[in-house]
């Protein structure tokens, strides 16, 4: 619901569903977390219990990344962040690759099992794929991106069987061969010209992209702390300044949105 809501508020410049989408955010981070910070499963007559499941995981981090690219509030985009590597130690499976849909703190089974299958829902380790990769690009964490490629590998016979029966995955892999771009607007968010940006971003079906808005100030070093290759990102003549890149390498800065727009199309 959040990514969903999120992206609704991305498409459609609908500030309600961004609202709608972080207030259920910050109910789940605030009611719904252990003392450690991982996440419970269930809250009821002001209680919360059961350790979080792999999809728990997967989904909030997936929504927490949208709700960032929607608001670009920074503390959605650090949570994204902890929670993603949260799952890692507590799911990853360091033999084979992938994740187990149970994990540490979780029941004990006989056996522990890792679900692919992108039905109505996609599965947790699809979903987990594609944000492994979008914060990799987000914080230049090549790790992440192993990570991504050990998981895919790791079901590669299933998926050439049957592809159809991954679509989710799918949409990873095209994501991490690409081509891939990284969006970094640097600004001031409050002005027209910033925001003329944004919206010029967000008119165009851009799947396989990262966005995200460099302030400057207290905001802006928050983002350097996570994303440090921002840091050297700054406005060009004190005008907002988009850096379209690919891989990490970078087109020439623009400072009109209307540029941008026909360099994205």
């Amino acid at each position: 619901m959040i990514a969903a809501l999120s992206k609704g508020s991305q498409v459609f410049g609908d500030k309600a569903y961004a609202d709608a989408a972080a207030n259920a955010a910050q109910f789940i981070l605030k009611n719904l977390r252990t003392n450690d910070g991982r996440l419970l499963r269930r809250f009821r007559q002001k209680e919360a219990l059961y350790p979080g499941y792999l999809d728990d995981y997967a989904f909030l981090v997936w929504g927490l990344i949208e709700l960032y690219e929607a608001t670009f509030d920074i503390i959605f985009l650090e949570e994204a962040v902890a929670l993603n590597q949260a799952m890692l130690d507590i799911f990853w499976d360091d033999q084979h690759g992938g994740l187990y849909f149970t994990g540490k703190g979780n029941e004990s089974l006989i056996t522990q099992s890792k679900d692919l299958y992108d039905g109505a829902l996609p599965s947790g380790n699809s979903v987990a794929a594609l944000n492994f990769l979008r914060i990799s690009r987000i914080t230049g964490n090549s790790e992440l991106e192993q990570k991504a490629e050990q998981l895919i590998q790791a079901f590669s016979k299933d998926i050439t069987s049957s592809p159809i029966a991954y679509t989710q995955l799918l949409a990873s892999v095209d994501f991490m061969f690409g081509p891939a771009r990284e969006i970094v607007i640097s600004g001031d968010p409050l002005l027209k010209d910033t925001q003329a940006m944004v919206k010029a971003v967000r008119k165009r079906f851009l799947p396989n992209k990262v966005v995200l808005l460099y302030p400057q100030g207290s905001e802006g070093q928050k983002l350097v702390a996570l994303s440090p290759f921002v840091g050297n990102m700054v406005p060009t003549d004190k005008k907002p300044t988009a850096f379209v890149c690919e891989q990490y390498a970078c087109k020439t800065p623009i400072t009109d949105a209307e540029q941008l727009e026909n360099l994205l199309g």
